[in-house]
């Protein structure tokens, strides 16, 4: 079985979900992971943000309007439990 990195992880999820839609991006480097939707009628549009740090990692959520959460996850794979639940969320945004 071979074994992926993080980011590799997180990069297959949102293939899985957004691989049809044009209007929502994702950056990553070795220290963050930021996915944004692309929307010209919203000056703030949704966003998830993960930011890796040494003990932890810091996922927000923003949806876009008024909902903002962020939770700290102490390692790979809750953080991607959690990166998950928000892409299903971004998914949601994305049919409205």
């Amino acid at each position: 079985m071979q074994v992926y990195s993080f980011n590799r992880r997180i990069e297959n999820l949102f293939n899985s979900y957004f691989l049809h839609y044009e209007n929502i991006v994702i950056k990553l480097d070795e220290h963050q992971i930021n996915i944004n939707l692309l929307d010209e009628h919203n000056e703030d549009p949704a966003s998830l943000e993960l930011i890796k740090f040494i003990d932890h990692h810091q996922i927000t959520f923003w949806d876009g309007y008024s909902q903002s959460e962020i939770i700290e996850a102490s390692n790979d794979k809750d953080s991607a439990k959690v990166m998950k639940r928000f892409m299903k969320k971004l998914l949601k945004i994305l049919k409205r």
